[in-house]
């Protein structure tokens, strides 16, 4: 059940709580994608990459709800 007008229950919060933690991360995924071409890592940049693009992907279902309705 949604909140009544201009009033936030626990359940708003907790939503509002998940976007803001979404909005960040896809922050955080522009700054490091814009700035990865930038660093000068030699072989170790070739590593670098998968794995952070791993950790991005599990931060971001880690934070989604896939549960169902």
């Amino acid at each position: 059940m949604g909140s009544k007008s201009f009033a936030l229950n626990t359940n708003d919060l907790v939503k509002v709580g998940k976007n803001a933690l979404l909005v960040g991360l896809a922050a955080v995924l522009t700054y490091v994608g814009e700035n990865m071409a930038k660093l000068d890592l030699g072989t170790a940049g070739v590593m670098l990459v998968p794995v952070v693009a791993v950790v991005i992907d599990s931060l971001v279902k880690w934070v989604k709800d896939n549960t169902k309705e």
